[in-house]
């Protein structure tokens, strides 16, 4: 282990806290990334999907950055693949949000209505649509006849999040950063500005610059100038193994439940939302909600074998927007945290944009963080 005092120590080693190190790293920092193997990132536990539009219909910022990121992701994920030599399954099949009845059809033309209104025209890219059960039928031969209808989301896409966990330290060091399996406890302050952090085994490390991207464990770094509104939200998760292989939309309800088609024949299928602290364990009432769910989504995986499941801890911040950019009262402290559900989906914006108010260059990628800024609580 080096004992070299790197440009910006990164805490956190989940996709928040990579991809800001990779941005940082091909912008020419040297970079060192703190994650502690014992509590580990949520990006293993996600499902993968990069759904911009999906359970958006009230945050214009939030749709906005979720739009901008997917758009990034197809070069994000190249170069990691690049570094690390993995495929990451990026697949942009589109989704389908089962309505069960006309209430929920409307809401749903609502959102599309309020989403176009937001993005304009120029920004929206292919339009979602309303398909009847047959044409639904026709992209997802799984999808369940026995709704109203189905929003078609021809944008969304999936990666492989578990690929994709093992890649980011692996692209980070091949692009010369530092990736430490070490946790840090607080942060150190010298006259208003960052000296570095101290680890949870009594060692100082210095840098001029940190940045916090702990998700979930965020706000338990002491020494932080203004609490940070972050809490775990458990999602639990099955990988279902049907006898014939799945269809490749992406399909969903309106309750954040899934089904997830992975290029192994599997298919990833969830999530609950569980406030239950910091428990990850995986539970027969959980496994029980999503099977009854997904069921009834696509009644031929009623009967699939479950294969594995998991549950991760998803970063809520308090008005459920991340937290990012600089911290107004101390200089070199900038934030990358409390992504939520959307970890994965939102990390290669919201790195671009951090990335850029750190090393001063750029306009933030054409993020804007001002809705996200970290003193707004």
């Amino acid at each position: 282990m080096s004992d070299r005092e790197p440009d910006v120590l990164v805490v956190g080693g989940g996709v928040a806290g990579c991809s800001v190190a990779l941005e940082l790293l091909e912008r020419g920092a040297d970079v060192t990334v703190l994650e502690p193997g014992a509590e580990g990132p949520s990006t293993r536990a996600a499902a993968g999907m990069l759904t911009a539009r999906y359970e958006c219909s009230d945050d214009g910022a939030l749709l906005r950055l979720g739009m901008r990121s997917r758009a990034l992701h197809p070069r994000f994920l190249r170069r990691v693949e690049r570094l690390s030599g993995t495929d990451l399954g990026l697949r942009a099949d589109g989704m389908l949000v089962a309505n069960p009845d006309a209430a929920a059809e409307e809401e749903s033309r609502e959102m599309v209505r309020w989403q176009a209104r937001v993005l304009g025209t120029s920004d929206s890219g292919p339009e979602p649509r309303m398909l009847s059960p047959d044409e639904a039928a026709s992209r997802h031969a799984w999808a369940s006849r026995q709704v109203e209808s189905y929003l078609w989301l021809p944008g969304e896409a999936q990666v492989d999040a578990q690929s994709l966990a093992d890649a980011l330290p692996a692209a980070v060091r091949a692009a010369g950063g530092d990736v430490r399996d070490e946790a840090a406890a607080g942060l150190r302050v010298r006259d208003g500005r960052v000296a570095g952090v101290e680890t949870r085994a009594g060692r100082p490390l210095g840098a001029g610059v940190v940045v916090l991207a702990a998700g979930a464990w965020s706000g338990r770094l002491e020494g932080l100038p203004r609490p940070v509104p972050v809490r775990p939200v458990r999602g639990q998760i099955l990988r279902l193994d049907p006898e014939d292989e799945p269809p490749t939309p992406l399909l969903a309800d309106h309750r954040g439940r899934y089904a997830v088609p992975r290029s192994d024949g599997t298919v990833v299928a969830g999530s609950t939302m569980e406030e239950v602290g910091f428990d990850t364990a995986v539970t027969e009432e959980g496994r029980s909600a999503i099977r009854r769910a997904v069921g009834r989504l696509a009644p031929r995986l009623r009967d699939a074998p479950a294969v594995d499941g998991w549950a991760g801890l998803r970063p809520i911040a308090g008005d459920g927007r991340p937290i990012l950019g600089p911290d107004p009262e101390v200089d070199g402290l900038h934030y990358a945290t409390g992504y939520g559900r959307n970890g994965v989906l939102l990390a290669p914006a919201a790195a671009s944009g951090v990335a850029d108010r750190i090393s001063g260059g750029g306009d933030g990628g054409g993020v804007d963080l001002e809705p996200f800024r970290p003193d707004r609580f």
